[in-house]
């Protein structure tokens, strides 16, 4: 059994489907309920995979100057624990991999895998088990409710609080990549240049001009150090971004909200809430999830703040940026909705 997608575009003062339904329905003709689940399904296999293995190098590989032992060190060149090293002790390294509760691509990817456990379970059981009552199994009906729809599909603050998650979950994904690409990127991009030279390494750098600085390759940063590295550093700041615009594109029917100033409040809310967990991590584990927290990296304390308002102010830049593609999907699906109502008056 497959059902319709939800196409409904009229003006109400809510949404004219549950947001649960949206969610787990395509606005696509050509992406019936089966398909849906197979490729949410995909989807969130192919996440589970990628994040076995980026906890396996983020737990084998510490971050650079991510020595426990050594609070605030912020030394560019130092290139922080060896794992391997008898010096660095199990408390330290356990201390350190605490970091991982506090950094943002962690926690970005973390929503990511999270939300499509979700929307699987919904759509799975909402096209195969619709009816959670009549499982027969004590134990399946108890997996089978769990993984099902709420009960109350037209509970307003549920609605609220599963599309505020929705909205966070892709503006944490969007804000990641962008601060990754435009400012942590070309910052560690800089001080390997300025190691380069402090270490007398002239074959490792060029120089075509007074200004111009060119390392081996354009992403030798990224490609230069085993695939592992390479398949973390794609996943958490390229593939899953990309996700996101597909997950908000093609495999869900969620609409623009009539009143976004709740949700850009949230939003705000949330980021900020984000700095002071930043805050803490650090305080627990000596580590800095961004560098441009850190007041010995970036001059003075008047920049930390500086950087943590522009911090703040990305997610509802990230939450605009969605629904401009939420835009382009409704604007791409308006002529066969017309199609439809006009066959069905």
């Amino acid at each position: 059994m497959d059902t319709a997608p939800l196409l409904g575009n009229r003006p109400a003062l809510i949404q004219d489907h549950p947001v649960f339904l949206r969610a787990s329905h395509s606005p696509w003709s050509l992406i019936p309920q089966s398909v849906l689940s197979f490729i949410r399904g995909s989807i969130l296999a192919y996440l589970t995979v990628a994040a076995i293995l980026i906890l396996n190098y983020e737990l084998t590989n510490p971050p650079l100057n991510a020595n426990p032992s050594d609070p605030g060190d912020s030394d560019p060149n130092d290139p922080g624990p060896d794992p391997n090293d008898p010096s660095f002790s199990t408390i330290a390294q356990t201390v350190t991999n605490w970091r991982l509760f506090f950094e943002f691509p962690i926690i970005s990817f973390g929503l990511v895998l999270w939300y499509f456990v979700v929307t699987f379970s919904w759509t799975f059981t909402h096209l195969y088990y619709p009816d959670a009552d009549d499982v027969d199994g004590r134990v399946e009906y108890a997996i089978i409710r769990l993984m099902s729809l709420p009960r109350d599909l037209g509970n307003a603050r549920y609605q609220f609080y599963f599309t505020l998650f929705y909205f966070v979950t892709v503006a944490y994904s969007f804000m990641n990549s962008a601060i990754y690409w435009f400012v942590t990127r070309p910052h560690d991009l800089v001080h390997v240049v300025l190691g380069l030279f402090s270490q007398g390494c002239p074959d490792q750098v060029k120089l075509w001009d007074a200004t111009a600085v060119t390392l081996a390759g354009p992403f030798s940063d990224i490609f230069g150090e085993g695939w592992l590295r390479a398949f973390v550093l794609i996943n958490l700041y390229a593939v899953t971004p990309g996700i996101m615009v597909t997950e908000v594109l093609f495999l869900n029917s969620i609409r623009r909200p009539n009143g976004i100033g709740g949700y850009l409040f949230a939003l705000l809310v949330f980021a900020a809430l984000y700095i002071g967990w930043a805050f803490i991590g650090h305080a627990a584990t000596d580590v800095w999830p961004f560098f441009f927290l850190d007041t010995a990296q970036v001059g003075s304390t008047e920049a930390v703040v500086a950087y943590s308002i522009g911090f703040v102010l990305l997610a509802p830049i990230a939450f605009i940026f969605m629904q401009g593609f939420v835009g382009v999907r409704e604007s791409l699906i308006r002529p066969y909705v017309i199609v439809q109502d006009a066959l069905g008056a």
